[in-house]
């Protein structure tokens, strides 16, 4: 089972970041053609009704969390029965989901007016057919993706990646070629939502094949006790997705106010970059998920303590790795890119590179406490993280400028996430003291920081510029750093067990390979 878990963690991972390398350039080939095609005002309507629609699906909160998490046990011991009668209740959530959407956004078509500004945006189409558009887009996507939680809940994420990557690609590809040719957005669109619609599609029917009882007519209801409790933990998650959404989502709005809305611009060069690294980078944890929920449906104690310092230790390292990396290059590639004239201060970088290193560092403590089903026990937190952050991004913001806002960001994330779901994991999964966390998590700060510097001193006698001083510099980055994590760590067992199930996947893959070759 343990090997299992390994294997399907690693194809996960590896199958993700693949698709999201090619993904990530191609989104910013995309956004350049959509720019120099369409225009500014395209591309402020687009993000505006993205943010409509993203607050709409707040009418989806916690039931695919809540209800995938069900699923970890039922799958772990074979319980075709109890599969499908939650994959029943699943689908009609998610119908319902799909039709309020609908009808609350069509519900909001009059009052766009006064969402858009005084000054009419220059687009030759229909404001009110375009958001219906995105509108369609979005709400139909429900009608079928609710079979994509079986699938990686088997801990088989790697076919809904490739599928969607793959459909995700191609619809890029398309929408550029159009975009270039015929500069039409309704074309852009209309080639989105179709590609939507079909990835759904293709999606559903693989799990229909792979888990054919799935069609089955012959399902029986969930009980009345059990029902109850999973909506009370959907309940929950919609507390906590909340609370997310404000801590997330007030940065800029409080930039704007306090210090200029044109540093919101300075600092959207930085996330975008910030962004990119996750969408790849991130595809690690996420791979990981399905694994650690079969692990804590069926492991014990010790077995689940001693994978989670494993994940805390790889994740220290990865993202300790990409985080000091942004604050050494970001700057050099901004120039690059954009010019000279969009540079931050490093002490800005630094606070944005934290955030990030503090919020990703988190995932393993995410994990544990969504896939143990601690739904209802933390279901504040992101509204205690909210109200630390605004208040203290208020406050350092009017100090510190810019900095300020994302030093409060990190403080809340430690003093909410951090404290709440560790001692939550700690106390009621490992039976041990909290402390155990925060001594490791600084110890892994404090290699991260040190190596960070020395690869940072390193790397400044190489006095070359332009684009080729530019890959010189990271290539020696990436070689200093890694070889002084390695040597400072390749003696600990969290390295010796990632070293251990590498090697058995490798001479696994060689057996396999030898024996088919000698067939």
């Amino acid at each position: 089972m343990g090997d299992s878990r390994t294997k399907n963690s690693t194809r996960n991972a590896v199958v993700s970041i693949s698709f999201y390398v090619v993904y990530t350039i191609m989104s910013f080939v995309l956004r350049k053609i959509f720019i120099v095609t369409l225009g500014n005002d395209y591309l402020s309507v687009s993000g505006l009704f993205t943010n409509i629609l993203t607050v709409l699906s707040f009418a989806e909160l916690g039931i695919g969390e809540a209800i995938i998490f069900n699923l970890y046990k039922p799958i772990a011991f074979g319980d075709t029965e109890k599969i499908k009668s939650l994959m029943a209740l699943y689908k009609k959530a998610y119908m319902i989901i799909g039709t309020v959407i609908f009808g609350v956004g069509v519900a909001l078509i009059p009052f766009l007016s006064y969402l858009i500004s005084n000054e009419a945006p220059d687009i030759r189409e229909s404001i009110t057919l375009l958001y219906v558009l995105y509108l369609f887009n979005t709400s139909v996507s429900y009608f079928f993706s609710f079979k994509q939680a079986i699938i990686t809940a088997n801990q088989k994420n790697y076919i809904v990646s490739a599928f969607t990557n793959t459909f995700r690609i191609a619809q890029m590809v398309f929408q550029g070629v159009f975009l270039y040719l015929t500069h039409n957005f309704l074309v852009y669109l209309l080639i989105q939502i179709s590609f939507t619609v079909i990835n759904n599609v293709t999606i559903a029917f693989k799990a229909d094949k792979v888990f054919p009882y799935l069609k089955d007519k012959n399902v029986t209801p969930i009980e009345k006790g059990e029902r109850k409790s999973i909506f009370k933990n959907v309940k929950a998650l919609m507390l906590y997705k909340v609370g997310s959404t404000l801590l997330n989502g007030t940065d800029n709005i409080i930039i704007t106010k306090v210090i200029a809305l044109s540093s919101v611009g300075l600092v959207s060069n930085f996330n975008m970059i910030v962004v990119a690294v996750s969408a790849v980078i991130d595809q690690i944890p996420k791979a990981v998920v399905a694994s650690v929920g079969n692990l804590n449906a069926t492991g014990d104690r010790e077995k689940k303590y001693k994978i989670f310092k494993v994940l805390l230790f790889m994740c220290s390292w990865i993202y300790g790795f990409c985080a000091s990396g942004i604050y050494f290059f970001a700057n050099d590639f901004v120039s690059l890119a954009f010019g000279s004239e969009w540079v931050l201060d490093p002490i800005v970088i630094f606070s944005i590179v934290l955030q990030f290193y503090v919020s990703s560092v988190h995932s393993p403590c995410y994990t544990y406490r969504t896939t143990l089903g601690y739904f209802v026990q933390g279901r504040w937190t992101p509204l205690i993280a909210s109200v630390i952050n605004i208040s203290l991004s208020i406050i350092f913001g009017k100090i510190m400028g810019l900095a300020g806002v994302f030093f409060a960001t990190s403080i809340a994330r430690v003093c909410a996430y951090g404290i709440v779901d560790s001692h939550l994991i700690y106390k009621n999964c490992f039976e041990k003291k909290q402390v155990m966390y925060f001594l490791r998590y600084g110890v892994y700060f404090g290699a991260a920081f040190l190596i960070a510097m020395l690869s940072g001193w390193i790397v400044s006698f190489i006095t070359l510029g332009g684009i080729v001083g530019f890959i010189i510099k990271l290539a020696v980055y990436c070689v200093v750093y890694n070889a002084a994590a390695l040597a400072v760590s390749f003696k600990t067992p969290e390295f010796k067990y990632l070293k251990k199930a590498f090697a058995q996947n490798l001479l696994k893959k060689l057996s396999h390979k030898s024996v088919k070759e000698n067939i």
